[in-house]
């Protein structure tokens, strides 16, 4: 769902419910698409502005306090440059409380 970058894919609450994630979804084959980087910046400040901004609070009053995470979720190994660009934006928006982790799905 990389190329829908004005949709936040998916907000989960962890078991303890003291962690809110916002998960990126990148489908097969997505990150061959010419312009899966661009797509993926794109999605990712939809995502840092929606749990920053208080929009996420507004539809998920629950979230208010608890701790966020962006969790890119890939099938497929992502390439180089997408990985740089995310450990670039982690050292970004780890200190304002919304750490970036990426997961591989196999």
């Amino acid at each position: 769902m990389l190329q829908r970058t004005d949709v936040i894919d998916l907000v989960t609450r962890s078991r303890d419910g003291r962690q809110y994630d916002l998960v990126l979804v990148v489908d097969s084959g997505e990150w061959r698409e010419k312009n899966a980087l661009h797509a993926l910046q794109e999605k990712i400040n939809s995502y840092a502005s929606y749990a920053l901004d208080g929009a996420m609070a507004t539809n998920y009053p629950d979230s208010e306090g608890h701790a966020k995470a962006i969790l890119v979720q890939t099938i497929d190994v992502p390439p180089d440059d997408a990985v740089q660009f995310l450990m670039k934006v982690e050292t970004l928006l780890k200190p304002e409380g919304l750490p970036v982790r990426l997961e591989r799905l196999e």
